[in-house]
């Protein structure tokens, strides 16, 4: 039912002020090709019409979202919503008629609905209650709320303060309600059902709300229908269930194709192409009609993209076997309301922190991680096992014998006595060799309890006893997963500069996981033993700095060598020993903030975590940094000397050079570069420490592609082994 039109109150004799030069009318905003175009910061006046009561966010911030108008569009229907994102308390208190003045709040285009303001960190919001507001000319400076913690109206100026007045008793009224109904829409926008439901829970003749990624191209047909599908990667047995059609046809299937060939239920279906989607029963079919599917298509969505879905109808198709989605205009709604949203899960920034990001849209995210990974070690498993083209009867015959072995012999407890003495005394030894070793208190591990391993036996290759024609075999395993305790000294590391430990690299969807670790020994088939193939120090130095929309990992490697054996030289006698057994052991992203407390960054142009890094690597590796710092200083001049020598020669060819002008080497050439190479052992100041370690194995391509020796690649089966440091921490 219309409420009766109120009259506009008269406009005052004085002569109207003119418009803030520093605020934007409203008008700007809704106009299309307005001034106030999205991305731009603008500053605005406008009359509280219409308020949403701020509701919890799945992120710290609430969200509340007002209706403002002013004498721009004061014969507008509808207003500008301004959207606030803040802790609750910082919300302001606003009221029917109030005036808003807002500082720099952005301009959004949502989807394809008009224009409107989002607030930032940078906003500040002012409220004027509309009681206190006087007459015009008079300052409205006594009707303004205190400010939120965290804000300031010292930008405000009188003339603001006196166009609050003028605007409020000027503006018409008619769409601004009482105080009564205002209260009641209040209420209203609070009993906000959440629709929201994982793929999996979904049941017919419901509405839901959807987060999802759509599988592949959607499809248009000749009424204007898009055809979506989408998948949040749980199983839902009311699915059509989509199979693999083998490896033959996934290597030539594409993203984009345009239709699944086994999409059986879809009469629709023009083009029979393999599905590449996610298999089984992870994906639903969803029709998009009218202004959703404008949207779509305007919008540029395609396989990988992912969305929001808004009430979106789950009922049985048309073969009424499997379950399907529906999106449709909205009864008593805008004809252009669209419930279809984009969601970038790439932030455009390294700076920008990814505690906004919906918790909902993380855990997609990380099951189709998840996903992913599983998927991919299938298929490898697969196309293993189609070139070989051979059924495992070894290991079969195998699990044969160990199954007919009689059960463990329960121990008598003398047994148990004796068991428990030599325990004890091997504990005693350890605790002696521990104290002889003077190893590093400062560095700790995880499983310092654990039995102490020697690099030498860590080294050594494991064989696995089977039987081929019922003779025994002894098979050499490329690799075998395992966590050792050693205790071990750094005699090297690489790269050679602490600057390049840190590399950048493009920021992935999978950033927004607290839990990714895109350096670790998941990686695609691009690391191995060798840390310099693993690791692309130029990468840190050679890309474009100014350009720094990159996230920042850890990645170097470490030269151990067992604290149980002497060190190669001997201080005192001179006397050189042989080198104890070595490894190159692995640091990835995670292990690296473990072990020495901070997070990655451009160590190029951080100089303060550089110095705590050389500060903190100091305390593992003593003075290695700078005995090898100096052995490639004297290189390099050695080189230069050199260098320059072999071109006064070439310049002076056929010329007699007086003995003074020519400086002889300062050592024999034949063994420069041994001697640039070593570190003396007696130089060092670093004390052995207790570390943990892991192997595993990375699978790698061909042995022109990864520098290995042809015989190792055979050897090892396309695997390489690969050592990992974990648990370590330098204490600070």
């Amino acid at each position: 039912m219309m409420r009766p039109l109120r009259d506009r109150k008269p406009a005052p004799r004085a002569k109207p002020p003119p418009f803030p030069p520093s605020l934007t009318p409203l008008r700007a905003i809704l106009d299309d090709d307005g001034v106030a175009q999205p991305g731009s910061f603008v500053s605005v006046i406008g009359v509280l019409k219409d308020c949403r009561a701020p509701v919890a966010t799945h992120g710290s911030d609430w969200k509340c979202t007002l209706t403002l108008s002013d004498l721009s569009i004061e014969d507008e229907p509808a207003g500008v919503e301004l959207v606030i994102f803040r802790p609750e308390a910082r919300m302001p208190e606003v009221g029917a008629g109030d005036v808003i003045v807002v500082l720099s709040a952005k301009v959004q285009r949502f989807k394809s609905n008009p224009k409107s303001l989002i607030t930032s960190k940078g906003t500040t919001i002012c409220v004027y209650k509309a009681a206190k507001i006087p007459l015009y000319p008079a300052s409205a400076q006594a009707a303004l709320l205190p400010p939120k913690q965290g804000e300031s109206h010292k930008q405000l100026k009188e003339e603001i303060h006196q166009y609050v007045s003028y605007c409020y008793h000027v503006i018409d009224k008619y769409d601004i309600p009482d105080e009564a109904e205002y209260q009641q829409r209040v209420t209203v926008s609070l009993n906000v059902k959440d629709k929201f439901s994982l793929l999996k829970d979904v049941t017919d003749g419901k509405f839901y709300d959807l987060i999802g990624q759509v599988a592949k191209d959607p499809y248009t047909d000749e009424t204007g229908r898009v055809t979506l599908y989408l998948s949040d990667y749980t199983e839902n047995d009311l699915f059509f269930h989509y199979t693999w059609e083998g490896v033959r046809d996934l290597a030539s299937a594409k993203p984009t194709d345009a239709y699944p060939e086994n999409d059986s239920y879809n009469s629709g279906s023009q083009n029979h192409h393999p599905w590449v989607g996610p298999y089984g029963k992870r994906t639903i079919q969803i029709s998009c009609y009218d202004a959703h599917a404008d949207f779509i298509r305007e919008a540029g969505v395609g396989a990988g993209t992912w969305l929001s879905l808004r009430n979106v109808q789950i009922k049985f198709g048309r073969n009424g076997a499997h379950l399907e989605g529906f999106l449709r205009e909205e009864r008593n709604a805008s004809a252009r309301k669209v419930n279809v949203e984009i969601l970038d899960i790439v932030a455009p920034h390294p700076s920008i922190s990814n505690e906004r990001v919906d918790p909902r849209l993380k855990e997609a995210v990380r099951r189709w991680r998840d996903y992913s990974q599983e998927k991919k070690t299938q298929i490898k498993a697969v196309k293993a096992a189609q070139e070989a083209g051979a059924k495992r009867k070894a290991s079969i015959a195998s699990d044969d014998v160990l199954e007919n072995q009689p059960p463990s012999k329960k121990l008598t407890a003398k047994e148990r006595r004796k068991l428990r003495r030599a325990g004890l005394e091997k504990k005693a030894a350890e605790e002696q060799e521990k104290a002889a070793l003077g190893l590093n208190e400062l560095v700790t591990c995880e499983a310092h309890q654990k039995p102490v391993s020697t690099l030498a036996s860590i080294l050594e290759p494991v064989m696995y006893e089977t039987l081929v024609d019922n003779q025994p075999v002894k098979i050499p395993l490329p690799f075998t997963n395992a966590k050792y305790n050693a205790r071990v000294r750094v005699v090297d590391f690489y790269p050679r500069k602490l600057e390049d430990f840190a590399y950048g690299r493009k920021r992935t969807e999978f950033d927004i996981l607290s839990d990714n670790d895109d350096s670790g020994e998941e990686e695609d088939e691009s690391d191995n033993d060798n840390p310099g193939s693993t690791m692309d120090t130029t990468a840190a130095s050679s890309y474009d700095e100014e350009n720094d929309n990159r996230t920042w990992e850890w990645r170097f490697a470490l030269l151990l060598e067992d604290a149980s054996t002497p060190r190669s030289s001997s201080p005192a006698t001179g006397a050189k020993a042989k080198p104890g057994a070595r490894l190159w052991a692995m640091v990835n992203n995670t292990e690296a903030q473990c072990l020495t407390g901070l997070d990655a960054v451009n160590l190029r142009r951080d100089p303060h975590t550089l110095a705590t890094l050389k500060e903190r690597m100091f305390t593992l590796w003593g003075n290695l940094e700078e005995l090898k710092a100096a052995k490639a200083r004297a290189a390099a001049a050695k080189k230069k000397e050199r260098a320059e020598r072999d071109g006064a020669m070439k310049l002076n060819k056929g010329k007699r050079i007086p003995l003074d002008k020519l400086k002889p080497p300062l050592e024999d050439s034949d063994n420069e570069e041994q001697h640039h190479d070593e570190v003396k052992e007696e130089e060092t100041s670093n004390k052995p420490f207790s570390c943990c370690l892991k192997q595993y194995g990375v699978r790698v391509g061909s042995e022109e592609d990864h520098g290995l020796p042809k015989t190792d690649m055979n050897a090892r089966g396309g695997w390489v082994r690969v050592f990992g440091l974990f648990g370590t921490k330098i204490c600070v």
